[in-house]
Parts: C-alpha cells; sequence; structure tokens
C-alpha cells in the first residue's frame, strides 16, 4: 500500500522501515486490532508514536487499547487528534501524517464510534434484563 518513496529516513530507521511500520498499521487497523498482528517489533514503533507511551510492556498497552470498541475508538482518537510533531528527519511525523489521512480517508473514526456505540449498548441492554428479572420487572 504505501512505498519508500513516502517517507524520509531517519538517522536510526530507512524509509523502508517506515513503509514497514505505515503497512503493518494499516494491517492491524483492518483485522479489527487482533493481536496476531501485534508483533513486538510493531508495538515497539506504535508506543513512540501518535503519542502514546510504552506502558508496561506490550501486553498492557494491548489491553489498555485494543479489547473492545470503546478503547480501540479512544487509541483512533489519539492517533487522528495528534498534531505529529518533529522532523520527517528525525521522527515518524511524516508516518503518522499519512496515517492519519488513510485513517480520514476510510472513515475508521466513524465506523468505530459505531461499533463502540453498539457494544455499550449490548452491555446495557444485558444488564437492564439482568435487574429487570432480578427484580421482576417488565
Amino acid at each position: 500500500m504505501f512505498t519508500p518513496d513516502q517517507f524520509t529516513p531517519t538517522h536510526f530507521h530507512s524509509s523502508e522501515d517506515k513503509t514497514k511500520f505505515a503497512n503493518q498499521f494499516v494491517k492491524f487497523v483492518n483485522s479489527a486490532f487482533a493481536e496476531e498482528h501485534f508483533p513486538k517489533w510493531f508495538y515497539q514503533e506504535l508506543s513512540n508514536t501518535f503519542g502514546h507511551i510504552a506502558h508496561y510492556n506490550q501486553g498492557g498497552f494491548y489491553a489498555t487499547f485494543f479489547t473492545c470498541p470503546a478503547d480501540a475508538l479512544e487509541f483512533i482518537n489519539q492517533c487522528l487528534d495528534y498534531p505529529c510533531y518533529g522532523q520527517p528527519e528525525y521522527t515518524y511525523c511524516d508516518v503518522e501524517k499519512v496515517l492519519q489521512s488513510w485513517m480520514i480517508e476510510n472513515k475508521i473514526r466513524e465506523k468505530w464510534f459505531d461499533l463502540a456505540i453498539d457494544a455499550t449498548e449490548k452491555v446495557e441492554r444485558a444488564e437492564l434484563n439482568r435487574l429487570q428479572e432480578k427484580y421482576g420487572i417488565g
């Protein structure tokens, strides 16, 4: 999807490295954040982009953002709302900007907003049913 000519190499990362990360990001998002598409190398780079912090480890980062639609929406919002600081010779700001454009074009925020609303409603309706049964209402 993305190609090395879209990115500026840094002192520590080639444009190919940036391309690999960007393409993995798309694969991960398109898989609905499937854990098998969240390898350690990707976590290490992702935790240093879009203003994220590394948490304690890969599992903690995954558990924070990718175990329910509302948390995934929080991740997406953080990515889309981040101002992409820096210069591409020193940071992944060029990758961040390209990925923000991709998320906007593909309506990723809207999709996950709807998924989060649906998931919340499902949980709330189940709780309502449980309480109605418990108290003999309905």
